[in-house]
């Protein structure tokens, strides 16, 4: 049975719950017990009776479906029930039952917000996933669950940011048995995120297969909030800025929530309709999950990620760490993405650079695909000369940056 990770407030008496209930339309007037309700949506694609328990707030009720409960707006789920008679006649023996009345199907979304949490500051490591739905220009359905990582190992600092531990995840299931529940979450579905990249990132590393994964476009939330909001754009500050209440920073539903919030007020203040109209009107990039950049050479792969980008995903560093406010610089062809390895370096309290100069610590060189005897780049031939002038900067394998990393 799974529980939302929000505090929300159970019906106290049946009478609460019909009154709760007419005041929202989900039960007509008349009516002396609730009416018959009915889910379909992304969680659950077939129609399946639920009841109401208990609401968070009057834009957020809390339904059973089965044995799970779900947040979902009041509004959205009113939508589920649309085409059904208020009660129904019994058949009289003469004549046959009646066939089921058709549900119609869920209201369209028109972004998914997620947030992954990660037990160790490696991508494949999620610990916790969060999901808000978007229609409308509100947050319409949530979905959370914990995730057992590789081993159901962490690292202390990630503790420390997100509070989750090891036993708390040591009978959840992976994201890979998650994978069947929540594809749908995804499949053509546009993706958003607060520096997407790291979470789609989570997601290509979590699972075997990725290729395996339905298509989806994903959008960041970082780039949305540069031309409004000023100074510092992580979560917290947009949240400050937009006046968006953010409880419990790090928990993966309230930051997807927050997300969503966030991507709606850019919508909002550009004063486009809807979310479609905003993609259009500022022309954002939506990305296809399946069509990664090309970067054979470093020379491509310098312009396919921004290190701006790249923000520390963990809020406290090892300070004991080898790379621990060490400049950084990448060269070659990476066995990873690049930004994965470059949020890998962050979040041990790196400073990445873009190219080598006197200031460098470590330079850390990539040979995927390289012949023997091939040329080396720029970047390493200017560390060596370096190195030959007298400078400290250590030259490294990636398999050695993994080990250190991982």
């Amino acid at each position: 049975m799974s529980v939302p990770p929000i505090q929300w407030t159970p019906f106290s008496s049946p009478e609460e719950q019909l009154s709760y209930l007419k005041e929202h339309k989900l039960t007509p007037k008349t009516f002396t017990v609730p009416k018959e309700l009915y889910y379909a949506g992304v969680f659950q694609p077939q129609a399946v009776p639920c009841t109401v328990e208990g609401y968070v707030d009057d834009y957020t009720i809390v339904i059973k479906v089965g044995e799970e409960y779900h947040c979902v707006h009041p509004d959205y789920l009113l939508e589920m029930q649309a085409g059904r008679g208020g009660s129904k006649r019994q058949p009289s023996r003469r004549q046959a039952a009646p066939a089921a009345p058709k549900v119609p199907k869920a209201p369209a979304v028109d972004f998914v917000a997620i947030d992954f949490e990660t037990a160790t500051g490696s991508f494949n490591s999620a610990c916790s996933l969060g999901i808000a739905l978007v229609q409308g220009l509100e947050v319409v359905e949530t979905w959370y669950h914990l995730i057992q990582p590789p081993e159901n190992r962490y690292e202390e600092a990630n503790v420390r940011v997100h509070g989750i531990t090891p036993s708390q995840t040591a009978d959840q299931p992976t994201l890979e048995a998650l994978w069947p529940e929540i594809s749908r979450f995804f499949d053509k579905k546009t993706v958003i995120a607060h520096n997407a990249p790291f979470d789609v990132g989570v997601l290509r590393t979590s699972l075997p297969d990725s290729d395996s994964i339905p298509n989806f476009q994903y959008a960041d939330t970082l780039k949305m909030v540069k031309p409004i909001v000023p100074g510092r754009h992580g979560l917290d500050a947009c949240c400050t800025y937009f006046g968006i209440e953010l409880a419990h920073h790090h928990n993966a539903l309230d930051d997807a929530v927050a997300c969503a919030k966030i991507a709606i007020e850019c919508v909002k203040r550009t004063g486009a309709e809807d979310f479609s109209s905003y993609v259009k009107k500022q022309k954002l990039s939506l990305r296809d999950f399946h069509k990664r950049p090309v970067r054979t050479f470093q020379r491509y792969a310098s312009k396919a990620v921004k290190i701006s980008d790249v923000t520390a995903t963990v809020e406290q560093f090892d300070m004991t760490h080898p790379l621990y406010q060490k400049k950084v610089v990448f060269t070659g062809d990476l066995s990873i993405d690049r930004f994965e390895a470059m949020q890998l370096a962050v979040n041990k309290g790196a400073i990445v650079k873009s190219n080598v100069s006197g200031k460098t610590n470590v330079l850390v060189i990539g040979r995927q695909g390289q012949t023997p005897g091939a040329l080396i780049s720029t970047k390493e031939r200017k560390a060596h000369e370096l190195l030959a002038a007298g400078k400290d900067i250590q030259i490294m394998e990636e398999s050695e940056f993994l080990a250190l990393v991982r």
